[in-house]
């Protein structure tokens, strides 16, 4: 049986976050909220459609003043989703959780997708998130710069 969804957020991600940290939309607390039982930050492994491991670092804070902060995804995990596949600002991240059989039940999810013009100028959407094991692209033997 397939994992349910149970939450999908998405953003557009800022020249900030893409060194530091991702802050999430504020609809991404409603959810994710009784799985922290009361904690303000729990670590957790988000997966990407090839199945690829990303441990991550998910906070979320209530001001002194009483008002919630935005959510953010941090951690070393962040800077190697980023540093790997390439990750820039204006590309939309994906975030995700999954009803699943064991662990706390459930499996996180993230994509990170990118709009490319096509050589007939038509406006596509991409995957950043490339498959680990994925040798680095070459031309004559040498390999591309990015």
């Amino acid at each position: 049986m397939a994992p349910q969804r149970i939450f999908e957020v998405s953003k557009i991600i800022k020249k900030n976050e893409v060194t530091d940290k991702v802050c999430l939309p504020m609809t991404t607390v409603e959810h994710m909220d009784p799985i922290m039982n009361g904690k303000k930050s729990m670590e957790l492994t988000a997966f990407d459609r090839w199945g690829q491991p990303w441990p991550l670092k998910y906070c979320s804070y209530i001001l002194q003043t009483g008002k919630p902060k935005n959510p953010v995804l941090s951690g070393a995990g962040w800077h190697k989703i980023v540093s790997d596949n390439g990750v820039l600002a204006d590309d939309e991240l994906i975030f995700s959780g999954h009803r699943v059989a064991g662990a706390d039940g459930v499996q996180y999810m993230i994509e990170v997708k990118r709009q490319i013009k096509t050589l007939d100028g038509e406006l596509a959407t991409v995957e950043v998130v490339k498959l680990k094991s994925q040798a680095s692209m070459t031309f004559k033997g040498k390999p591309m710069e990015n």
